[in-house]
């Protein structure tokens, strides 16, 4: 069946149980009301999952969850912002220690940005041009993405082993290297789960800015020939201009995803990395479920959500206010 044969046969339905269910229209035409109460059971399960946790952290942030008030957290003492005082407070264990998170954090999260566009920006410009193969190319590109990630963490665990890692191996065979690096411990650790990350997040950023090459008017770079422009002024006035979009986008999710991404610092460097490799949800898991003080790693949630949307916000309106001055919009 067609999808044109197949479009009056949902838009009958769509009409039957307009009819069937009469439902409050809210001051809204028909359709737009009707389409508000499809989204309805999404959006409650998503106040369920997301917003309603969110809440619940909140408001142990200002209480002393502890152990002994794990069974019953309501009977636990509230003590205002006594935590985010520690935390803010140098002097303080927990207040040393989080700025030195926050730092590896922020680092892992440039150096995750830059290497997943840079590379993903090579990768999209290379699919973009034709030649034999293309199509298992662009299906090859995308296995880091969709491979699990437990599976393909331990993989990477198994290749940076400063015994018997194939990465040591390979850069003392090329005599690039004389000594084994440990990768996994000590300062080199935060370099390895920004590798791990670009790794396995550049086909994301590659698949979308290729989604973008495609959607480039043809007209602009006939235009560029007839001006005679080289490849390179071609790409600096006519394909980045035309990739902001995309790069906002891109950019944007790198920062969200690297500050909230727990999987592969956890599984790369274990429970108790060295300072290096500690980056905010390391530290946090570490305060909340090992330290078994909830209420302190609830604080530290939501500081590390604060900074995300901080910074998400920031570079949105910085993204908006050029592309307004450019007149991208």
């Amino acid at each position: 069946m067609k999808d044109d044969d197949m479009l009056p046969s949902i838009v009958t339905i769509t009409q039957t149980l307009r009819e069937w269910i009469p439902l409050p229209d809210f001051g809204m035409d028909d359709e737009t009301s009707f389409a508000y109460w499809l989204l309805l059971p999404a959006l409650a399960m998503m106040f369920v999952i997301h917003f309603i946790p969110i809440v619940w952290g909140v408001i142990i942030s200002f209480m002393r969850v502890d152990a002994e008030y794990i069974t019953d957290w309501t009977q636990a003492p509230f003590i205002g912002v006594e935590h985010y005082l520690a935390i803010f407070d140098m002097n303080t264990a927990v207040g040393s220690s989080f700025w030195t998170a926050l730092r590896q954090t922020f680092l892992f999260g440039i150096g995750t940005t830059i290497g997943v566009y840079v590379l993903g920006l090579v990768t999209a410009l290379l699919l973009n041009r034709n030649f034999r193969g293309k199509l298992m190319a662009r299906t090859v590109v995308l296995v880091p993405y969709i491979a699990p990630a437990v599976a393909t963490v331990f993989i990477w665990r198994m290749m940076l082993s400063s015994e018997t890692g194939i990465i040591n191996e390979m850069l003392m065979t090329l005599g690039l290297i004389n000594d084994e690096i440990f990768w996994l411990v000590g300062e080199n650790s935060i370099y390895s789960i920004i590798i791990v990350n670009i790794w396995k997040n550049f086909p994301f950023a590659a698949i979308m800015l290729y989604a973008g090459l495609q959607s480039i008017p043809e007209q602009l770079y006939e235009a560029a020939a007839i001006d005679g422009a080289s490849r390179w002024a071609t790409f600096r006035h006519i394909t980045f201009p035309q990739l902001k979009p995309v790069t906002a986008v891109i950019v944007l999710l790198m920062i969200v995803w690297s500050f909230i991404n727990f999987t592969i610092p956890y599984l790369l460097l274990g429970q108790q990395p060295s300072p290096s490799g500690e980056v905010l949800m390391l530290f946090i898991y570490n305060y909340a479920f090992k330290n078994l003080t909830y209420g302190l790693g609830a604080a530290l949630s939501v500081i590390l959500l604060v900074v995300a949307m901080v910074l998400s916000y920031l570079y949105y309106k910085k993204t908006m206010e050029s592309n307004v001055q450019g007149g991208a919009i």
